[in-house]
């Protein structure tokens, strides 16, 4: 957590999730974002870092996108819930650089 804070992070520190623009507009069409921003009061935009690292509100995030993906299979809502489950088994965070 501290070479993330400091951008010093070094090979195996991050398991990281690239988005192209097609994957990115998924994700906002599938209203995940807003739900997890009302859900923890938190603001994953295109113009803010955000972070959820409290495993209270990685867990509520688990649950909000498990739900979302039980009424929409989209891949990119699996790969991040992927992301999630690997911040919880790690105890770390999930961290949103758009």
């Amino acid at each position: 957590m501290k070479r993330l804070d400091f951008d010093n992070c070094i090979d195996g520190d991050l398991i990281e999730l690239k988005l192209n623009e097609d994957n990115y507009n998924e994700l906002l069409k599938s209203n995940i974002l807003n739900q997890l921003n009302n859900e923890l009061e938190i603001n994953i935009d295109d113009y803010e870092d955000e972070k959820i690292i409290n495993i209270d509100q990685l867990i509520i995030a688990k649950n909000i996108i498990e739900k979302s993906i039980a009424s929409n299979k989209k891949e990119i809502l699996i790969k991040l819930l992927a992301q999630v489950d690997n911040a919880i088994k790690y105890k770390t965070g999930l961290f949103f650089y758009f």
